[in-house]
């Protein structure tokens, strides 16, 4: 597990998952440090499905959206990843962002939005 001031990333071994809950804005090295911690969980114990905890969430800075794009989603595309999930509330000021992600993400993983974790 990672235990950050901005966020905790943790296996969840049940569900054969990676849940990164973010705790507060944050940019650059502090904001792709969990992608990476979850990049090498991925791998080595074949983690089918990427949930993130959008509760606390917020806008991604620009530069930080790019590094995510260009550098972090084609390796989870060549993963075991199959499934991301969003944890976000249907009134959440995030939500624009989150749909352009999900159609972004949605012709390599199944992507969906749920309210909960169940």
């Amino acid at each position: 597990m990672l235990n950050t001031q901005y966020c905790q990333i943790q296996h969840l071994k049940e569900k054969n998952a990676i849940l990164l809950e973010w705790k507060q804005f944050c940019q650059g090295e502090d904001y792709r440090k969990p992608f990476r911690y979850g990049l090498e969980l991925i791998k080595k114990h074949n983690i089918t499905t990427w949930i993130t905890d959008t509760t606390n969430g917020f806008e991604n800075e620009e530069a930080d959206t790019v590094w995510l794009l260009q550098e972090i989603m084609p390796q989870f595309i060549e993963s075991s990843l199959e499934k991301i999930l969003f944890i976000i509330a249907d009134d959440s000021p995030l939500m624009c962002e989150i749909l352009g992600q999900k159609e972004a993400l949605v012709e390599h993983f199944e992507v969906a939005l749920v309210e909960e974790l169940s």
